[in-house]
């Protein structure tokens, strides 16, 4: 047995532990069965968080353990994958792979950095309204952060940028897509239609824009300027190699027909409420209608991550399973004693505070939401609207973390070795300061405005 292997056996002891004494002492006042589910959930979160076990595998297994002991109906456990959920996002990935094979946001992108940005400090701000742009274009915030971080590189290489001041722009790209994702309700297509589902909501289009484009504007602002502050000793004073001939945005025949398929599908989604035709039937006449111009084939369905699907499949499952088995009742008559009175200055803070710290706590982003999202909805049932409660727990989660692991889309870049650790922490302080405050002094006073709160 190599050395390797045998640590990693002493690690998955080791992640056994807590679990284990979960199921043996049965906190909360629960039962073995809901003992078994917390444990096992804790148990799968960090081999999520640490990687010790392959993620398939923790999928897989807490998906079996639900089924078993969940005390929940087999279809509500495996709700992503019976809804519709998983049509809308198989296709969001055919669409921005069909994006990507037209080359239309390729071109768009190299032609508007050579056009614009003559320093350092305007490519990172170029990173964040480019993150929004391309939402746009792209449906989906992986395949948006990959193909401008490619682009980026490409850029960077042309104007001879190295060291720290490369891991940092390339780092811009993945900080931009978390806060501009939460935009519109299409930013991001798997985290911002969970955060609904979770809540046991639906929120069309436009009602997404009203409750978060105006407020979701000003912290993508603020982000960024926290953005270039943090990093200001690594991007200032560098100028780069001046263009005398801008790339000319001349679209072909294939870009203009990806581009006007993109378009209608956009369109479809700003009139759901006209037309009421679904958003995952809208992405797959859009696919459909790439499949037809041949601008995606059947070697494109490899952009479709089943790895991903599993674990979404598990993600989702698990605000089912906490309700349906008691466990969210369970820890929401504990903490609830913790809560300030319902009119008290700290019933709000202490809520945002919460999220916060649970998020840090189980680090996966949608797993947080997925727990968080339900207790908290049981817990303050009376007092604040769910749609309230939905959106400040997505807030407080989304624009959070201090490690990549907290973010799905920052463990992108970070896998991909473009920065580490400490570009995430340095900037991930200062964003704990900043998220508490965007939460209470920018989001909560618009709904309190627009009459949501």
């Amino acid at each position: 047995m190599t050395e390797s292997n045998r640590n990693r056996i002493i690690y998955v002891l080791i992640s056994l532990i807590l679990p284990s004494l979960i199921v043996l002492f049965k906190p909360f006042n629960m039962d073995i069965s809901q003992s078994i589910v917390l444990g096992s959930l804790l148990l799968t979160i960090i081999w999520w968080g640490s990687g010790i076990v392959n993620r398939d595998f923790a999928s897989i297994m807490l998906l079996t353990v639900f089924v078993i002991f969940g005390r929940t109906p087999f279809k509500s456990v495996m709700y992503f994958p019976l809804s519709d959920n998983i049509i809308l996002i198989v296709a969001s990935f055919l669409l921005s792979q069909g994006i990507v094979n037209s080359k239309v946001a390729d071109r768009f992108s190299r032609h508007v950095l050579s056009k614009y940005c003559d320093s350092v400090s305007k490519l990172t701000i170029m990173s964040f309204i480019l993150g929004i742009l391309l939402i746009f274009i792209i449906p989906q915030p992986f395949p948006r952060v990959i193909l401008l971080s490619s682009i980026y590189m490409n850029f960077i290489r042309n104007n001879d940028i190295a060291g720290n001041a490369k891991d940092v722009i390339i780092f811009s790209i993945f900080a931009a897509s978390t806060v501009t994702s939460m935009l519109f309700l299409n930013g991001d297509i798997i985290l911002n239609y969970a955060a609904l589902k979770f809540g046991g909501i639906d929120m069309t289009y436009i009602e997404w824009i009203k409750y978060m484009t105006l407020p979701g504007l000003l912290a993508t602002v603020l982000v960024a300027v926290l953005f270039v502050l943090t990093f200001r000793k690594d991007i200032v004073n560098i100028r780069l190699v001046k263009r005398d001939q801008m790339e000319k945005l001349e679209l072909g025949r294939q870009e203009r027909i990806a581009l006007t398929i993109t378009l209608a599908v956009i369109l479809l989604w700003l009139t759901e409420p006209l037309h009421s035709i679904s958003p995952a039937i809208t992405a797959l006449i859009g696919t459909a209608a790439m499949f037809v111009t041949g601008i995606v084939g059947l070697r494109d369905f490899r952009a479709i991550n089943i790895s991903l699907l599993i674990f979404l499949t598990a993600e989702f499952s698990i605000g089912k399973v906490m309700i349906g088995s008691g466990v969210a009742y369970r820890m929401s008559d504990y903490l609830v004693g913790f809560f300030p009175e319902t009119g008290s200055l700290l019933y709000i803070p202490f809520i945002i505070i919460l999220v916060m710290v649970l998020h840090m706590t189980m680090g996966s982003l949608i797993t947080s939401l997925s727990v968080i999202i339900p207790s908290l909805v049981q817990m303050v049932s009376g007092h604040l609207p769910v749609e309230v409660v939905v959106l400040l727990t997505y807030v407080s989660v989304n624009i959070h973390y201090l490690l990549p692991f907290h973010h799905v889309t920052v463990m992108i870049g970070f896998g991909n070795g473009y920065y580490g650790n400490r570009h995430t922490l340095k900037l991930g302080l200062g964003l704990t300061i900043l998220t508490f405050a965007v939460a209470l002094l920018i989001f909560i006073p618009w709904w309190r405005v627009i009459g949501l709160l």
